[in-house]
Order: structure tokens, then sequence, then C-alpha cells
């Protein structure tokens, strides 16, 4: 089976990553894609909090 991880965002759909002929069980193979994920999705929202701070002290 081929198994293709995408994340969707809101101006386009972002491939992950792609696995072509999986057989059995995936956990090893795609975990740790998906804690990849998981990880850039937090620090996303740290830069995030960080400019929103940064640009809250600029107009003061």
């Amino acid at each position: 089976m081929n198994v293709t991880a995408h994340l969707g965002l809101a101006s386009a759909d972002v491939t992950l990553a792609t696995w072509p002929n999986l057989h059995g069980d995936w956990t090893p193979v795609v975990y740790p894609t998906l804690l990849e994920t998981i990880g850039l999705h937090a620090a996303l929202s740290v830069a995030i909090d960080a400019l929103h701070v940064a640009n809250h002290l600029a107009d003061v």
C-alpha cells in the first residue's frame, strides 16, 4: 500500500512524506514523521506568539 502524509495549510497542501509499498504495521515508519510534524507545529506556534509580542512591544 502507498501512504502519503499531507499537511493542509491555509494557502496550500504540503506533502510531508511518501512511503511506497508499505506492508504490515506502519507505526515504526510513519510515527517519526508524525512526531516531527508535532514538533514543527509547536515551533511555529512559539514563533507566532513571539511575533505577536514583538509587534505589541513595537506599538507601545
